[in-house]
């Protein structure tokens, strides 16, 4: 049997600094965000500095204790930066690095994209960034239009192989809840039903085969053991269209929390593996692992060993905590 261990962090704030004045590469900054090529990023990783050396060791160590063959990643700020990242700090906490790396620039002004570093080979890779409302036929939330954008990041398509095996990841970070958790949950909800739109027009039986939507859906459908109905990832879950891993491994929904919002002291689930039925049917006994070493002391609910360094408030590996399984395929 196959096995392929995921691991889905937001890392947040990913990003890298270069001193632009002094580098002899003509149009350098403009060009960054458009390099796609893990080879051209390899070139001139060796310019940047990072922007918190002791965030983003800790960063590594919290995703390098994963061990995962595909890492799906949040809040990256471009190719270059998952590059550098990966080669200074990543790979010199592994046995093995990763080889294949994907990123594509998204709709978020900030800079922050979704990203994969892969042991398993990558066979292709499809951004959805550009897809409106109307391409994907999707009513669009109160005050958009239907060529709006769907997206506020991207949902990522990336299919993957390993010893034959094909599975397809459809990495996402959904719109945060800046602005009220109710008063954005519409614009989650139609983000939910644009990544469901993708999965059933590339499949043509999605229950039978072998995919994830993985990433920081940015909602929670409990909250301290307590079910809410009041969320917008009702399109993945309420049919049984895909299987929440974590609701399905972990009995105990106080262990399933992946952030600490500290200024109103919730422990959430904002990060989430959905599987397809077929997949969840095969790995009802697979283990769920949440790394949170790298928490700031100051989310005092997890009580275990934390990373040298770790910090009240900062320094941290995050504001979210790595999620991993190793599935059957």
């Amino acid at each position: 049997m196959t096995q392929i261990s995921v691991t889905t962090f937001n890392c947040e704030n990913l990003m890298m600094r270069c001193d632009w004045s002094s580098q002899k590469i003509e149009n350098l900054s403009k060009k960054l965000n458009s390099i796609d090529d893990a080879h051209q990023a390899d070139k001139i990783d060796a310019i940047f500095n990072v922007l918190s050396e002791d965030d983003r060791t800790l960063t590594a160590l919290a995703l390098s204790a994963a061990q995962a063959d595909v890492c799906c990643l949040q809040e990256v700020e471009n190719l270059v930066t998952l590059t550098a990242f990966h080669n200074r700090y990543l790979r010199h906490m592994l046995r093995k690095g990763y080889f294949y790396r994907a990123l594509v620039e998204g709709n978020d002004q900030r800079g922050i994209d979704v990203g994969v570093l892969s042991r398993a080979k990558i066979l292709q890779k499809q951004s959805h960034a550009k897809k409106t409302y109307a391409d994907l036929k999707i009513e669009p939330p109160s005050g958009y239009h239907k060529n709006d954008r769907v997206f506020r990041r991207d949902c990522l398509e990336i299919d993957v192989q390993k010893e034959g095996k094909r599975i397809t990841f459809f990495v996402c970070h959904f719109k945060s809840m800046n602005g009220g958790r109710s008063e954005t949950r519409s614009i989650r909800e139609a983000e939910a039903k644009a990544v469901r739109k993708l999965i059933e027009q590339r499949f043509e039986n999605p229950a039978a085969e072998n995919w994830m939507a993985v990433g920081d859906f940015n909602d929670y459908f409990e909250l301290d053991g307590d079910k809410l109905n009041d969320h917008g990832l009702g399109p993945f879950i309420d049919d049984g269209f895909a299987i929440d891993v974590g609701e399905m491994l972990e009995p105990d929904p106080l262990k399933r929390w992946t952030h600490f919002y500290s200024r109103k002291e919730i422990y959430g689930a904002l990060d989430h593996m959905f599987i397809s039925p077929s997949l969840a049917k095969r790995n009802q006994q697979a283990r769920l692992r949440i790394v949170r070493a790298g928490q700031p002391m100051r989310a005092q609910r997890y009580e275990g060993r934390r990373f040298a360094g770790v910090g009240w408030m900062r320094p941290k590996a995050s504001d979210h905590c790595p999620m991993s399984v190793t599935l059957n395929l």
